[in-house]
């Protein structure tokens, strides 16, 4: 142990002086890179810190006006001359009007202005006022090498100087990054100071009791970033109602310019702000605003100090012993720990110092470089450490072994696999069950520890386990470990500790016995269940949801009749085709959940396939590309669209899973004739002209095993969570519906094609379209009696009826309606009843209704499909149905149909996809 301390104390010695000289070889170069950006840093840096609040400016002592765009235009003046100094006159007046403490012009008068009344002007103003300081320019002009060659200092007009209190210069002295950091009022050896500190002197603030007391080291306290300081427009400032009361009463006024960007290649006489920001737009600070800052600064005395040179070696000093030294005494995770807690108390302390003290120093080189220094030679020392002792347990190990190979004979008999450890987790004994059930060879197993080889997903149970039997001395219960084949078996597992004959622990015997296949039955029973229950639970919402569809897709129709908007329009069509998707989306769910068949249409195959190629393309990972090849004269089919899309996505999606490092989806369309012989082969067909829609990747291929279960139920080989096994057995179970068939092909390493056909559909022979005039779809002034609960299908359903002729009764329940029909005898003329209904639904409704009034016709209305159901609780063979959600031709056309009698001419009608285009069409002429 002592041993042990003294090596930890030189590993914590050693770490120390590394962790010090890396500091302050930083601190040492100021020129360099690391030091500039880590200095810069901590004082940029420490404006940003979140727990710290700025000094609240709304009663600054200092005020800014600028010449900014907006005065350029408002008051007529050029952006590139300098402006009418009359202008000036008037603000010098109105400050003095206002009570402004002193004026500080960041504008250089130089040279005399276009107008000599006006300079006049000013001059009298600037004498009348006596607390006006005007900017001189100190220029500096460069040689080639870089260095300063001259400084010319560009004093005001002697007009205007002589008329000022004061002048001073107006440079600053940005760093190379070009943010301005400290502040500047002079040059030792000149007498020309800043425009600040004149006003400094002018004002007799304390801080300007001596020239001298210029030259002492301020740094800038930057109270925010950019637009910080209270401001206002030139323009509103000449204006004696475009500030707030009193906003010039007692202040500092600082006029100078904003500049413009849009009129200069580049950005001039602004500089960047030390506050991070995700805008572009206030990373750049007006030079005008940096002198207000520093002007602020003085007057509230409060600029910021840099920790002296001994006190910044203190730090370091410190941090060496704290990290360097301190944490060789522990180990990497608890170091890490203690080294982010150092952190973040650097920048709390630096913080805190900053604030509170205005002090600030490169704590930067603290958080950025000694305390991950001293981290990192804990983990080296700690590595060294776990080295040594690695080593020294090993060889202890050797000597350690035990075997346990009594009564193996009577073990390897067992149908259970039967294994011992020692206590080292090394195997001892690996009977032939064991061989059986998990594919290892016991040559393979013995002096393995399996936590480190072939069980290292499960390593975090099994300690859990083992440490559990140490303590109590045995375990039951249920382990999942990988096969050799890669295969997952689920085990129940009895672990039990053998002890020697002085009570002392040996080994761990484990005897697991294989429930693999009681499990899954078990687990697809579950499934079923579960998918039988999901089921009811959408059959039970279908209803709701095709009511909440049927008064968008009305009003959609009635808005398209009253609107003319090209964009309106466009944005109707894109509502309309959404409901109707959501619509098909609906009748889907009803096939799913109680084994209605959707409708079926004549439709293209191609269409679909163009659909899939967009959808494959914009959600599929990019390294996922997609190909297709559609016949020219595809024949078109006869089904159900929706299905036709689910079979298309669902072998999309598991060709994209079979190539997870990308590969080509191929998607063939053509026409094909199968013979007798074809139809025998691929079983459910029958010869004849069919579609071939053959889907193709690059993938990895199926095993025939696999290809064998593929379209089983539940079935997967997909990783938990991500596949439910029912994707295959769906596609299989739509396509025969749709009396096709389905091929398939694979090649390990090559990819993998399913070839689906399906039975081409006759080609119309009579015209396309045969149109609907109209006028006959309107009424004849017949009472038409609406039954529904939904208040928005109501009101919808009656709108429509009423724009097209009809007159509407509405009742919310079926006793409503019975009174409303005993109140209006013999007016009604047919009834369209919703099925579902609170108090009394539409079946017994109807018998009721049509036991007074046998005469009265019916049309029954649900959100569910059309089934024997209602058929029978009716018991009336000549009630006709409509299927929500449905539209406003669809209503009008099946009213029609019943009101005159017309069965024979549109009985079967359906809104059946255009063979030619695609799009929903329905012209049907039909006598009025």
């Amino acid at each position: 142990m002592k041993t042990k301390l003294l090596s930890q104390r030189l590993a914590g010695l050693i770490g120390a002086v590394v962790v010090f000289l890396l500091g302050y070889g930083i601190l040492l170069f100021p020129a360099s890179r690391l030091n500039k950006t880590l200095v810069r840093a901590s004082y940029d840096w420490s404006f940003d810190l979140p727990f710290l609040k700025g000094q609240a400016l709304e009663n600054s002592e200092v005020v800014l006006i600028y010449l900014d765009e907006a005065s350029h235009k408002a008051l007529g003046q050029p952006f590139n001359a300098p402006w009418d100094r009359s202008l000036h006159a008037r603000l010098v007046n109105r400050l003095k009007t206002e009570g402004a403490r002193a004026i500080i012009f960041d504008i250089v008068f130089s040279d005399p202005g276009p107008n000599p009344s006006a300079d006049q002007t000013l001059a009298a103003s600037l004498r009348d006022n006596g607390r006006v300081i005007l900017a001189a320019d100190d220029s500096q002009s460069e040689h080639a090498a870089g260095l300063i060659d001259s400084n010319t200092l560009t004093l005001p007009l002697p007009l205007f100087r002589n008329a000022a209190a004061s002048w001073g210069t107006a440079q600053l002295r940005p760093e190379d990054d070009f943010i301005v950091r400290q502040h500047f009022h002079g040059k030792p050896g000149d007498d020309a100071v800043s425009m600040t500190w004149a006003a400094a002197t002018l004002l007799k603030l304390p801080v300007a009791k001596s020239a001298d007391d210029r030259f002492d080291e301020r740094w800038i306290r930057y109270y925010g970033g950019p637009q910080t300081i209270p401001h206002v427009s030139y323009s509103q400032a000449l204006e004696p109602d475009g500030t707030k009361p009193q906003f010039f009463k007692d202040k500092i006024v600082i006029v100078g310019a904003r500049p413009i960007t849009g009129y200069s290649g580049e950005r001039r006489d602004e500089f960047r702000s030390s506050f991070s920001t995700w805008s572009d737009k206030f990373i750049f600070m007006p030079a005008v605003e940096v002198h207000a800052t520093s002007m602020l600064n003085l007057v509230r005395e409060d600029w910021l100090t840099r920790l002296s040179p001994a006190g910044e070696l203190g730090v370091l000093l410190t941090a060496a012993v704290l990290f360097g030294f301190g944490l060789s005494f522990f180990r990497p995770m608890p170091g890490l720990l203690i080294a982010v807690c150092g952190v973040a108390t650097t920048v709390v302390v630096a913080g805190v110092k900053f604030h509170v003290d205005r002090v600030w120093f490169p704590w930067a080189i603290v958080a950025a470089v000694q305390i991950p220094a001293g981290f990192v030679w804990c983990l080296v020392s700690k590595s060294i450490e776990w080295y040594v002792q690695k080593r020294r347990m090993e060889e202890e190990r050797r000597h350690a072994d035990a075997k346990i190979r009594e009564q193996a004979a009577l073990l390897d008999k067992a149908q259970d696999a039967i294994i011992a450890y020692d206590l080292d987790w090394h195997v001892t004994y690996w009977n032939r069950s064991a061989t059986r059930i998990y594919g290892w060879e016991a040559e393979e197993m013995l002096g393995v520890n399996p936590l480190t080889t072939v069980f290292t997903k499960q390593a975090q149970k099994l300690n859990d386990t083992w440490r559990h039997v140490l303590q109590s001395g045995e375990w039951n219960g249920e382990l999942r470990q990988p096969t050799k084949a890669g295969a997952e078996i689920i085990l129940e597992s009895r672990w039990t500790l053998v002890r020697d004959d002085a009570g002392q622990a040996k080994s761990v015997l484990v005897i697991n016995t294989d429930i693999t296949e009681k499990k899954t039955l078990e687990a697809q029973f579950l499934r079923t269940q579960r998918m039988e229950s999901i089921g009811t639970l959408a059959g039970g919402i279908a209803h709701d949801l095709n009511n909440v569809l049927s008064p968008i897709m009305m009003g959609v129709e009635l808005l398209q009749m009253r609107t003319q908007d090209a964009a309106s329009l466009k944005m109707l069509k894109t509502i309309d085709a959404s409901a109707k998707r959501g619509a098909d989306m609906v009748k889907q769910v009803l096939s799913f959940a109680r084994g209605h068949v959707g409708e079926r249409v004549i439709l293209h195959v191609g269409h679909l396939v163009k659909e899939m190629e967009k959808l494959v393309r914009e959600t599929f990972p990019k390294n996922v590309t997609f190909k297709s090849a559609i016949a020219p004269d595809l024949l078109p089919i006869s089904g159900d669209a929706t299905q036709m899309h689910q079979i298309l996505l669902n072998l999309c999606v598991n060709a994209r899973d079979a190539m997870p490092v990308g590969g080509e989806i191929s998607v063939q369309c053509d026409n094909c004739c199968l013979t007798e012989d074809d139809a025998k082969r691929l079983t459910g067909v029958k010869p004849g002209n069919h579609v071939l829609l053959q889907v193709s990747d690059t993938g990895t291929g199926m095993t025939p095993e696999v290809m064998a279960r593929i379209f089983e139920p539940f079935f997967t080989t997909k990783e938990i969570g991500k596949g439910t096994g029912l994707g295959l057995s769906t596609v299989m179970s739509i396509i025969k519906s749709h009396g096709g068939s389905l091929d398939l092909a694979s090649t390990i390493g090559v990819g993998t094609t399913f070839k689906v056909y399906l039975p081409a559909a006759d080609k119309p022979t009579g015209p396309a379209q045969v149109s609907i005039p109209k006028e006959a779809l309107r009424g004849k002034g017949e009472t038409i009696l609406l039954v529904d609960d939904e208040m928005a299908i109501r009101e919808m359903t009656k709108t429509i009826l009423l724009n097209h002729g009809y007159e509407v009764l509405t009742a919310a329940d079926g006793a409503e309606a019975i009174t409303l029909c005993a109140q209006n005898p013999g007016k009604i003329k047919c009834v369209l009843m919703d099925m579902m209904m609170p108090v009394m639904d539409g079946a017994t409704t109807i018998k009721q209704l049509n036991s007074k009034d046998p005469n009265l016709r019916f049309v029954a209305i649900s959100g569910l499909m059309k089934g024997d159901k209602f058929e029978e609780e009716i018991g009336l063979k000549d009630v006709s149905f409509l299927v929500k959600p449905f539209n406003a031709e669809k209503l009008l056309m099946i009213l029609r149909r019943v009101l005159s009698g017309q069965t024979d001419a549109i009985r079967n009608l359906k809104m059946a996809d255009a063979i030619s285009t695609g799009t929903r069409q329905l012209k049907i002429a039909m006598p009025a």
